[in-house]
């Protein structure tokens, strides 16, 4: 059995989504708890795990693997027996719910980090100047656009693939929970999505990573 040690931390979303992996799976692993930017940057991390400063990373025995989709893609190909995240012979299935993977690392995160990047992440741990309100309006007017298109692609299955759980679903589930977080938002205006959001966020070990995601977050509030 490989040795894996996991670099992340609960306040990254594709770390949580590696970390939700990982746990679903059972699989074993030495964690590293990793601040983004303060330990992503320092000569350690850059030299040995990623040199463009990001997590979650991944070091299996001796081979290091980066970037979030590439890592869950690894796990379930070598942990996943039973199929219980991805499907494995059926390759359209597979092409499916691949798509919502990437879906949520593309489309879906870069849209939310369109409007919390400026509005909060910047002005709170950066001392950017806070959009006026008009360009506020804007960021959220465009966030609520993905969240129309999301709820269209869902329509009335279950899930995004279809009538199973997959890992795409929680990568999207992490990226909307991070903004609906940070910017007081809800999905009250989009039924089918909130409807999935709800489904998606009761899973047992998603909700014990978005606890931590929540505490840690207000740890940092109150060290600002």
């Amino acid at each position: 059995m490989s040795k894996i040690t996991f670099y992340g931390n609960s306040t990254s979303q594709p770390s949580r989504t590696v970390a939700w992996t990982l746990k679903t799976l059972g699989v074993e692993y030495d964690y590293k708890y990793t601040a983004s930017i303060k330990d992503t940057r320092s000569e350690e991390f850059t030299t040995k795990v990623n040199v463009f400063h990001q997590v979650p990373a991944i070091v299996v025995d001796d081979t290091t693997i980066v970037e979030s989709n590439t890592i869950v893609r690894y796990l379930i190909n070598e942990y996943d027996k039973d199929e219980n995240l991805l499907p494995r012979d059926n390759y359209l299935e597979r092409a499916k719910a691949e798509e919502i993977l990437d879906i949520g690392t593309t489309n879906v995160r870069s849209s939310m980090m369109s409007a919390v990047n400026p509005i909060v992440v910047g002005p709170l741990f950066f001392g950017a100047e806070k959009p006026s309100e008009e360009e506020q309006k804007k960021l959220i007017e465009d966030l609520n656009k993905t969240f129309e298109k999301l709820n269209t692609k869902l329509g009335d299955k279950a899930y995004f693939a279809g009538d199973k759980l997959t890992v795409g679903d929680i990568q999207i589930y992490n990226e909307i929970q991070t903004a609906l977080t940070l910017l007081q938002l809800d999905l009250a205006d989009y039924p089918q999505l909130n409807t999935w959001y709800e489904t998606v966020g009761a899973n047992e070990i998603l909700a014990e990573i978005t606890k931590e995601m929540l505490e840690a977050l207000a740890a940092l509030n109150e060290s600002k």
